[in-house]
């Protein structure tokens, strides 16, 4: 390691490390960390086939892939890598696939960020797999193990990383609770924010919600404000919220929970907004008009109340994502190669919106589903 900014590689080149002392001027991605093979450790319960989000269930047991792209496994070491049950190549030989839980393909992933000027991630963290009270313990145990895998990795890189909670599925009236156990159990017995990488914004920690006020998810403006509260109240230092809201957050349509006062709560309680886009465009055209219909609309929005000066500063963090493919996860409700990435440019067309709207941050959904998708 050269200095506090670089990291050194065998190669003599130099990698710049990412400041974990803000989230301004980042490209952050998604790190979902739920890909499991049998035989990785301890399984999720009793019975458990092992093989989290890559299968349903083993070929050999009437399971079928939830992905459609085969991961390119070349670049990993034999120690890291499991044989799929029931599949082969055409000329007979094994197939493999990694694991979230081994701590050298995490590494592997985050250094694969460093290379590409990627600066850290939003790790998720499912709330309804921290549900305690709802049988969750040993999904909740593989989700600790893999944030302890990331912060390794994060800091070994020279990534920054942030919990991100995924409140999708959760009944709204355990949602609260949830919350402010796993979260207390991150701080206090995971030590989570202990590490010099958890990133922060003006010495709080950044945490973001994702999920809250979408269409049909049953959620209150008043939930949204206790949920608030708790992290606020709990979070050592205080805390900079990110709000991942419904695409259509500022004028309650579409995606969005229909009541209007869901308006005052992203602009009063949360530090940063943050739409979610996957799915709401499929090609540059797409991409083009969500930009002059949604985007340019909530940037002025929130270069207003910025500049009246009245509470708390807001920042806009878009979502871009470089394309995908869901057929086999959606069961064939969603095409095959339905976003298509072309080479990269679908990514850079949103990338380059954004810019030109003046963003200083923005989120890739989603950094290890990019490595299959």
């Amino acid at each position: 390691m050269a200095s506090s900014s670089t990291i050194s590689r065998s190669d003599g080149k130099m990698l710049v490390r990412a400041k974990p002392s803000t989230i301004q001027d980042k490209f952050m991605v998604g790190y979902q960390g739920w890909f499991t093979c049998a035989g990785d450790g301890e399984p999720v319960g009793p019975g458990h086939h092992g093989w989290l989000h890559w299968f349903d269930a083993p070929i050999p047991d009437g399971g079928h892939p939830n992905t459609d792209l085969w991961p390119d496994v070349s670049a990993y070491s034999p120690s890291e890598l499991f044989p799929a049950p029931g599949l082969k190549t055409k000329e007979g030989d094994p197939v493999f696939l990694f694991s979230s839980r081994n701590a050298k393909t995490v590494q592997r992933h985050f250094h694969w960020m460093a290379e590409h000027g990627v600066d850290g991630v939003f790790l998720q963290r499912f709330a309804g797999q921290c549900d305690l009270d709802g049988g969750q313990e040993g999904i909740r145990r593989i989700r600790d193990e893999v944030g302890e895998r990331v912060r390794e990795a994060a800091e070994r890189e020279g990534r920054v990383f942030a919990i991100m909670y995924d409140v999708a599925g959760v009944a709204p009236d355990r949602l609260r609770k949830i919350l402010q156990r796993d979260w207390a159990h991150l701080v206090r017995d995971q030590g989570v924010l202990d590490s010099p990488n958890y990133l922060k914004e003006k010495g709080r920690p950044v945490v973001a919600l994702w999920g809250l006020g979408f269409d049909n998810a049953h959620h209150t403006p008043e939930l949204v404000q206790s949920i608030t509260q708790i992290f606020r109240d709990t979070t050592p230092g205080g805390v900079y919220l990110v709000a991942g809201t419904p695409a259509s957050w500022r004028t309650a349509e579409g995606d969005a929970d229909r009541n209007p006062d869901f308006l005052n709560v992203w602009m009063s309680e949360f530090d940063a907004i943050s739409p979610w886009t996957v799915g709401r465009y499929s090609n540059d055209q797409e991409a083009d008009q969500f930009m002059e219909t949604k985007m340019k609309g909530d940037v002025e929005l929130i270069t207003q109340h910025n500049e009246k000066g009245m509470g708390r500063k807001i920042d806009y963090i878009p979502v871009v994502l470089p394309g995908g493919s869901g057929f086999n996860m959606s069961q064939g409700q969603w095409g095959f190669n339905n976003i298509k990435r072309r080479g990269g440019r679908f990514l850079w067309k949103q990338i380059a919106n954004a810019k030109r709207l003046g963003v200083r941050t923005i989120y890739g959904a989603m950094w290890d589903e990019c490595v299959i998708r």
